[in-house]
C-alpha cells in the first residue's frame, strides 16, 4: 500500500510541477506547450502499476503508449522472438488475423532493417519505395501488400534486447511520406530500452524461479532418499494444503508459500538416523523424543537460504496443535502460523491414509472421523471443517 502511495504521490508532484514549468515558459506557442505537458503527464500514466502487470498487460500498455505519444505514426506492430521466429503478438491499424501470417526466420529477419543481433537499441528509420521480391517468397510478399506495407511507406523501429540478442522489434509506420521528427526517434528508443529492461528483469526472475524450483524439488529428493515411506508425501501435502488455502480465499502469493513450506515441512527428517525413521515397529519413548526434534532440523536447514523466512516458520510449526500440545515450544491458538496449522491437517489426513511399517493405511472416512473427533484439540476448527467437506467429496 506505501508503494501505490508513493508511486501516486511522486505522479501528483510531476503533474504540479510540470504545470509551473508550463506556466513560467516565455515566448511560446500555448497549444504546442499544452500538447507537450498532456504527453508527458500520459507517459508519466502508463508506468502507474507497472510492476503489477503481467507481461501482455505491461506490453500492450507500452505499444499504446508509443503510439500515442508519436503524432507521424499511423500504424505499429510489435514482434516477438519465439525460438527462431519473431511473431506478431500486437498492432494497431493492422488487421491481427492478416499480420499473424507474417513470420521472420530469426535468419533473415525483417529484411531491409539494421536489426542484426549486433544492433544497438536506438531508433532506425527507413523509408521502403519497394519491397525486394527476390528476399521474399510470394506469400509473404502477398501478405504485405495485403497489410500495404510492400512499398511507399516509411517505419520506424528499435530492437528489443536482453545481453545482446535481440528479442523483439516495435515498428510505427507511416504512409505520407513525411517522416518521423528527432523528438519521436527519441521518444520510441526510450520506449525500447524500457522494453528491454522489462525484457531483462523477467529472464532473471525465470532463472531465479527455476534455480528456486531446482532447491526445492532437491531437498524433496533428499528426504525421500533417506526414508523411504516418505515418498510421494510431501507432494500430496501440499496438493492437500494448497487445496484448503484455496478454499479458504488465500492470495496466489500465500499459496505459493504455503505450497513451498508443505513439500518441505519434513526435511529435518535428514537430520534422524535412518534406523529410526525405517523401523517397523512402535517407537520407544527416546526415538520419538528424537523424531521430534525434525522441525528443529526443519527450521536449521531453511533459514540458511535466502528469502525462506515465511517459508521456514510455516514448515518449522506444523507439528504445533492447536489447544497447546503439540511440538516443538507448545503453541496454541492464534499463536501458531495459520498457514501451518493448514499444514498441519493436510499432513496428519495422508500420514493417515497411507501405509506404513507398522499398520495398513486408515480409509478416508477413517481418517476424517479422527479429524473432526480432534478438532479443537490437535486441529483448528475452521481448517479441519474445510478439509473434512474437501476431502469427503
Amino acid at each position: 500500500m506505501g508503494k501505490v502511495l508513493e508511486v501516486v504521490l511522486m505522479k501528483n508532484k510531476s503533474k504540479r510541477m510540470l504545470k509551473y514549468l508550463h506556466k513560467k515558459s516565455i515566448g511560446s506557442d500555448i497549444k504546442d506547450e499544452d500538447n507537450n505537458y498532456n504527453k508527458i503527464v500520459l507517459a508519466v500514466d502508463y508506468f502507474i502499476n507497472m510492476d503489477t502487470m503481467s507481461k501482455n498487460d505491461f506490453l500492450e500498455k507500452i505499444f499504446v503508449g508509443a503510439l500515442g505519444l508519436i503524432p507521424e505514426a499511423e500504424k505499429g506492430s510489435f514482434f516477438e522472438l519465439a525460438g527462431d521466429e519473431y511473431i506478431p503478438i500486437f498492432t494497431k491499424g493492422y488487421d491481427f488475423k492478416t499480420l499473424q501470417k507474417l513470420v521472420f526466420n530469426r535468419e533473415d529477419a525483417f529484411i531491409d532493417y539494421q536489426c542484426t543481433d549486433v544492433a544497438s537499441i536506438e531508433a532506425y528509420e527507413i523509408y521502403i519505395k519497394k519491397r525486394d521480391d527476390t528476399k521474399f517468397s510470394q506469400e509473404m510478399i502477398d501478405i504485405m501488400k495485403e497489410l500495404g506495407t510492400y512499398s511507399d511507406f516509411t517505419s520506424l523501429y528499435a530492437p528489443i534486447q536482453v545481453n545482446g540478442l535481440n528479442v523483439g522489434i516495435i515498428t510505427l509506420d507511416c504512409f505520407n511520406k513525411t517522416g518521423f521528427s528527432k523528438t519521436s526517434k527519441k521518444i520510441l528508443k526510450f520506449y525500447a530500452q524500457i522494453i528491454s529492461n522489462f525484457y531483462t528483469q523477467k529472464i532473471f526472475h525465470e532463472k531465479e524461479t527455476k534455480m528456486y524450483d531446482e532447491i526445492v524439488t532437491a531437498l524433496v529428493s533428499a528426504i525421500e532418499v533417506k526414508d523411504k515411506y516418505t515418498e510421494g508425501h510431501a507432494q500430496r501435502v501440499r496438493e492437500y494444503s494448497c487445496a484448503i488455502a484455496k478454499e479458504l480465499k488465500f492470495s496466489e502469493a500465500q499459496i505459493k508459500d504455503i505450497s513451498t513450506a508443505a513439500l518441505l515441512h519434513d526435511i529435518g527428517k535428514i537430520g534422524i538416523s535412518t534406523e529410526i525413521l525405517n523401523k517397523p515397529g512402535k517407537l520407544t519413548e527416546d526415538e520419538y523424543s528424537l523424531i521430534k526434534e525434525h522441525p528443529l532440523y526443519t527450521k536449521m536447514i531453511l533459514e540458511k537460504i535466502s528469502g525462506f523466512h515465511t517459508i521456514t516458520n510455516f514448515a518449522y510449526n506444523h507439528h504445533e496443535n492447536y489447544d497447546g500440545t503439540g511440538y516443538p515450544r507448545g503453541l496454541k491458538f492464534d499463536e501458531i502460523p495459520f498457514e501451518s496449522q493448514i499444514i498441519q491437517v493436510a499432513d496428519a489426513y495422508d500420514a493417515m491414509t497411507s501405509e506404513r511399517a507398522y499398520r495398513k493405511a486408515l480409509s478416508s472416512k477413517e481418517a476424517l472421523e479422527i479429524i473432526k473427533r480432534d478438532i479443537g484439540k490437535q486441529f483448528n476448527p475452521k481448517i479441519a471443517e474445510v478439509a473434512i467437506e474437501l476431502f469427503s467429496s
